[in-house]
């Protein structure tokens, strides 16, 4: 194909939960909006995620409903009227992990302490879970066990419905180019059939840790995004169905949630106090410590046989000026261009609300060509490591 020249209200160049909750949002709106995604979507923060929903509760342990607890207390039930088909767009056919999150302490006096501060300091608090439906991982803890309503999705499965439901407004291509003329951007993108030469009232940066480049193609300045790194942990094999927190004094120290992998048994994503920890640690090292964790905080639960790996889960930001993780969805306008992070999964509903507000429809609503390749969903990060381990003391790195 020749090089195409296209006129649209708005283009999101980034194709992650924050970028197809945009494209639905603007759908929603009437906007001409296109989505432009240069690798797989979800590749990055999307597809390492756990799926909670979160409603606050990893924020209040202490007792008091800080900003971030707040900001995130009505998402829950948000996303559930979306998992329903409620309201738009519809996420009914979305995968679920598990309905809730299971809330447990080690036992001591803090954990205790940190368990009542958080069912006072939120509205969708957590009631003690029923003994007859306790999960089987859970049944010799030695502290109480509660239930909290925040539901744990799977995010592949998220992915590949709001492809389906959006497959003629999504492209994949590389930007090339960035300019502003006027109350307009002009952005170039390389497909595999050519150039698209696209002139849009909005261009919507939600490309994560790729906005700072995006943002530098466009002669935008540095430092308005910052980073944090993250190394999950991975276990496999014969290993219970498990979502949830585990509590050590007042704050998270482990939460595990569970995906099935078709060829290798149960699949554990382990992050807390570990995952923070293993930022600037080695696979080895954090292995053993998140083990030495599960352990701890699930005695009956066998660890031999189990498989373990890590992976690097670096988490793209707004810039705040102490450098510690914002409270809400961050934006910075540009003109017609703005750059935006959603924090967490749970805020990104929010965060395209803010983004619609900022097209207009101007233009017919029309489909991407056939002829233009459409990106596939990107792959969980249990499916794309290479190196696992059931001896914890092999050095991986």
């Amino acid at each position: 194909m020749a090089n195409q020249s296209f006129h649209l209200d708005a283009v999101i160049v980034g194709g992650g939960i924050a970028g197809l909750l945009a494209l639905d949002a603007l759908h929603q709106r009437g906007c001409h909006a296109w989505l432009i995604e240069r690798d797989s979507l979800g590749s990055g923060q999307t597809i390492q995620s756990q799926g909670i929903i979160h409603g606050g509760l990893k924020y209040a342990l202490g007792g008091a409903a800080n900003a971030a607890a707040k900001a995130v207390s009505e998402m829950p039930e948000r996303w559930r009227s979306m998992f329903r088909g409620e309201t738009t767009p519809n996420l009914s056919g979305v995968a679920m992990r598990s309905e809730a999150c299971a809330l447990w302490s080690t036992g001591s006096a803090t954990s205790m302490i940190g368990l009542l501060g958080a069912k006072l300091a939120i509205r969708s608090g957590p009631a003690a879970w029923p003994t007859e439906t306790l999960p089987e991982p859970l049944t010799h803890v030695r502290g109480r066990v509660l239930r909290v309503t925040e539901p744990v999705l799977e995010p592949e499965s998220l992915l590949a419905v709001l492809a389906m439901l959006h497959a003629d407004r999504i492209v994949r291509g590389e930007t090339q180019s960035i300019r502003v003329k006027g109350a307009t951007a002009m952005i170039d993108v390389q497909t595999s059939r050519g150039s698209m030469n696209i002139t849009c009232g909005k261009l919507m940066l939600l490309a994560g840790r790729g906005n700072q480049q995006l943002r530098a193609m466009a002669g935008l300045p540095a430092g308005a995004m910052q980073e944090r790194s993250l190394r999950m942990t991975l276990a496999r094999g014969d290993l219970p169905v498990l979502n949830g927190h585990c509590v050590k004094g007042v704050k998270p120290w482990l939460t595990i949630t569970t995906a099935c992998d078709h060829t290798n048994g149960t699949v554990w994503q382990i992050g807390g106090e570990a995952a923070e920890w293993g930022a600037t640690a080695t696979s080895h090292d954090t292995i053993n410590r998140a083990a030495s964790a599960v352990a701890a905080a699930l005695p009956n639960v066998s660890l031999k046989n189990i498989e373990w790996a890590t992976y690097k889960a670096p988490r793209s930001e707004r810039s705040s000026i102490d450098g510690g993780r914002p409270d809400t969805p961050g934006i910075v306008d540009d003109g017609p261009i703005c750059a935006a992070w959603p924090t967490k999964l749970a805020l990104a509903p929010i965060l395209a609300d803010k983004l619609a507000e900022r097209a207009a429809p101007a233009h017919a609503p029309e489909p991407i060509p056939q002829a233009y390749e459409r990106p596939p969903v990107a792959t969980p990060p249990w499916r794309e490591v290479t190196q696992w381990t059931n001896a914890h003391l092999d050095t991986l790195d």
